[in-house]
């Protein structure tokens, strides 16, 4: 079970209002931005995102970003930077890796051919380029490693924390929704929102975000990697 402030601390449960209120506020900046960036571009034209560096550059220091707030924010908690979630977790949770990653996939293979998510996110490039592998393996090392435990880290470690006041099942659905929204694109919502909850309950289930961490490494590889195959 995660840890609760006491509610006999005034100071600890106002540091925990003002992580929450924080948390809300960056959350909602972000699905605010997603939008407005998805409703001003073509989605179609320009120079595919993983043959250039401003990607990587871009997302080092977006995710940079987050993952100060989320730690800023964290030490407001009674927990402090325990709120994070950043503790050991059994290896038999990686059973739980495993299944939560096969479960993700199965769901985003099947729900692709109706909603066409990933073609809407607009990463996916046409065809393989030797002259820009550069930027491309820099690319898919920032999405594997970066983006993962920047999100993880705000969404589940921090998200699940700030949320936990209201009940487990509260902040798992909410931090997935928003998780979800954040990425501005609403075909894909139903995959990314599923993926959260996966990852949320990962979170709960084991009191560490490392599980949530590996497992968003992996999908994230895989899609990178699913590229070639195609």
């Amino acid at each position: 079970m995660l840890p609760t402030s006491s509610p006999t601390s005034p100071e600890r449960s106002h540091g925990s209002r003002a992580a929450l209120a924080l948390w809300l506020a960056l959350a909602g900046l972000q699905i605010a931005a997603a939008f407005a960036l998805g409703s001003n571009g073509d989605g179609d034209g320009g120079e595919e995102p993983l043959y250039g560096y401003s990607l990587a550059v871009g997302s080092v220091f977006l995710y940079g970003i987050l993952i100060g707030v989320s730690v800023w924010a964290a030490s407001m908690t009674p927990q402090r930077l325990g709120s994070l979630g950043l503790r050991r977790f059994p290896g038999r949770a990686l059973l739980l890796v495993a299944g939560a990653i096969v479960l993700a996939l199965i769901v985003s293979a099947a729900l692709e051919p109706v909603l066409h998510a990933g073609r809407e996110q607009g990463l996916e490039p046409e065809e393989w380029r030797p002259d820009r592998a550069v930027p491309f393996v820099l690319n898919a090392v920032v999405i594997v490693t970066v983006v993962p435990f920047a999100e993880e880290l705000f969404y589940r470690g921090l998200g699940v924390s700030v949320l936990r006041f209201a009940g487990a099942p509260l902040a798992i659905v909410a931090t997935s929704l928003i998780f979800g929204l954040a990425h501005g694109i609403l075909v894909a919502l139903p995959a990314l929102g599923f993926f959260g909850l996966l990852l949320a309950w990962l979170r709960v289930r084991t009191d560490s975000v490392w599980p949530g961490v590996l497992a968003h490494a992996v999908y994230n590889g895989l899609g990178v990697a699913a590229f070639f195959v195609a």
